[in-house]
């Protein structure tokens, strides 16, 4: 694996919105897959043999279409998440403050909402329930402005993993 691998605050969003994109095809996946178990067995008599683009697909054949074409993406979205969340997760483990690594993880590994993400760095305080959408969410978005800069600053430099150093 390169260990040289800037991360940039445009990777991590294309790394969201893939992952999004990833969570909602297996929803459809699942839901078409439902909807096809419920099929009765193949009607001929309704289906016409035509040569040609106008042939028809049988209604069960267009199910097995679209799980084709959904299956392939998929396939796509998971052979190139997998590996970019490597990297990223190395690359957030390079940051020094525990705060910000945590807040990068729970954020665009996890895909925690601010709400969630206020709580769980705050939730112990007495004045929480007040000021949880005033101070704490304005300290979590300043934490994350930061994280991100010294995620980007450090990811820009290259990196050998302190077991594959040589000391001397």
């Amino acid at each position: 694996m390169n260990t040289y691998e800037p991360i940039t605050i445009k990777r991590l969003d294309d790394f969201a919105e893939v992952s999004k994109e990833l969570d909602f095809l297996l929803k459809k996946k699942a839901q078409l897959e439902h909807d096809s178990a419920s099929l009765k067995a193949v009607n001929y008599s309704h289906d016409k043999v035509n040569s040609g683009n106008t042939s028809r697909n049988s209604q069960e054949e267009q199910y097995v279409l679209k799980l084709e074409k959904i299956n392939k993406k998929i396939s796509e979205y998971e052979a190139w998440l997998k590996p970019e969340k490597e990297i990223i997760k190395t690359q957030i483990a390079r940051v020094k403050k525990w705060n910000y690594r945590k807040l990068l993880v729970y954020r665009y590994i996890e895909k925690m909402k601010w709400s969630e993400i206020t709580a769980e760095f705050f939730s112990f305080e007495e004045d929480f329930e007040l000021e949880k959408y005033g101070k704490y969410k304005d300290k979590i978005l300043y934490w994350n402005r930061q994280a991100l800069k010294e995620l980007e600053k450090i990811s820009s430099k290259p990196y050998v993993p302190s077991a594959k150093q040589l000391h001397l």
